[in-house]
């Protein structure tokens, strides 16, 4: 018995529509990269996501801190907005400047 071609319970369509797309980890990657040579004194450069991307990077002192306000938003292209300095949860004497990460 051959299947009925109109049965729409027996297609089934490709997780992965287009072969050039490229995983999350290698575009995060693409942002990471200038940041390690950019900001080689930071302690810890990392993402969170909480409705909205964030980049945290972790420095030592508050003079590192200002520098990287400073320069981070000409940095990638201008992703990074809504930069701030605040401190490290569970690092009470390192500074952390966040920012927003449009792509």
């Amino acid at each position: 018995m051959e299947p009925d071609p109109k049965d729409e319970s027996r297609k089934v369509e490709a997780i992965r529509s287009a072969e050039d797309e490229r995983p999350i980890s290698s575009a995060l990657r693409r942002l990471l990269e200038p940041l390690h040579a950019e900001f080689p004194k930071a302690v810890a450069i990392s993402f969170e996501y909480q409705k909205d991307l964030h980049l945290h990077v972790d420095l030592r002192t508050l003079e590192e801190a200002h520098v990287v306000q400073a320069r981070l938003s000409a940095l990638c292209g201008g992703v990074f907005h809504d930069i701030f300095i605040g401190s490290s949860p569970h690092h009470p004497f390192f500074h952390r400047v966040s920012a927003k990460v449009d792509r």
